[in-house]
């Protein structure tokens, strides 16, 4: 047994798919399938079972991923702490961040940033909320810029921005050619919202409470682009996170109430973050505060 071989077995155990964890290895399906096989029967049992096209860990592949992720987690940040040693200019910083905030935020602060320290560079991860904390938490990103999560006592959060929240409307609906609108001219509209539990859905319904109604939600979606979707489509209104694709609809900003979300940087309590992370995650809090309204 090697650390591949290891390393093989994770990402497999992960993706269960044996042809997209190769290609995400960059071997062959068929080496990759030997590699397990090989791993199998030094164990002396079955790590994955088949159904159909696809297979499964089974109650021994379940066991030995959590101990090998753990492993190869330690060795991990062994490899960061001696990568640590050649200083705060070099390294990577893997970084999650909601899609919404590509446009221009994130962008913006990575370039200052680099002006700063041009040896350091990033890998970046673009997501909803609930991915990238899964992200954060298995290891795969050390920061993450989005909405504190409230309920995950393993992670710590920084406020850094605020991003604005807007109503978006059929371009054929009666108020597609105001600029702004007050939130209570939409009480009686049918609306297109997120999912019940959803960060983005506790919100509207606290802003439509505040305008005096609540929201008669007709379709639920479980992200942003299917809920403009169903916008553009005529479907009903919307309340969604300024930036990303705008075609299709008309974006209209709150004049009344204040419509915005608070964005953290996020990171795993007591996990080890390299050198670079830090230095990045210190220039994100010394950074001026902004409003991510295009972002």
């Amino acid at each position: 047994m090697d650390w591949r071989q290891l390393d093989y077995f994770r990402v497999v155990g992960r993706m269960q798919h044996m042809t997209r964890a190769a290609e995400v290895l960059g071997m062959s399906q068929p080496a990759l399938s030997r590699a397990i096989r090989r791993l199998e029967g030094e164990l002396g049992v079955p790590l994955f079972h088949h159904v159909g096209r696809s297979i499964r860990l089974t109650r021994y592949g379940e066991a030995f991923l959590a101990r090998v992720d753990r492993a190869l987690h330690e060795v991990d940040e062994g490899r960061r702490e001696l990568a640590d040693l050649t200083g705060a200019e070099s390294g990577t910083v893997a970084l999650g961040f909601l899609r919404t905030l590509a446009a221009e935020y994130v962008p913006q602060l990575v370039r200052r940033f680099r002006a700063e320290y041009p040896g350091v560079r990033f890998s970046f991860s673009q997501d909803n909320g609930a991915v990238l904390e899964r992200e954060l938490e298995s290891g795969e990103l050390d920061l993450c810029f989005m909405p504190p999560p409230r309920e995950n006592p393993r992670l710590e959060s920084r406020l850094v921005t605020e991003q604005e929240l807007v109503l978006i409307v059929p371009p054929d609906h009666r108020l597609a050619r105001r600029e702004n609108v007050a939130l209570r001219e939409i009480a009686d509209e049918p609306f297109i919202s997120f999912k019940a539990g959803h960060a983005m859905r506790r919100l509207v319904d606290d802003l439509c409470a505040a305008a005096g109604f609540e929201p008669r939600v007709t379709f639920e979606g479980d992200e942003s682009s299917a809920v403009r979707g169903f916008v553009a489509a005529g479907l009903g209104v919307a309340i969604v996170p300024a930036g990303g694709p705008s075609s299709g609809y008309t974006a209209l900003r709150i004049s009344e109430p204040v419509a915005r979300r608070s964005i953290g940087m996020v990171w795993v309590k007591n996990r080890y973050l390299s050198e670079a992370v830090r230095t990045f995650a210190r220039f994100v809090i010394e950074s001026p505060p902004s409003a991510a309204d295009t972002a």
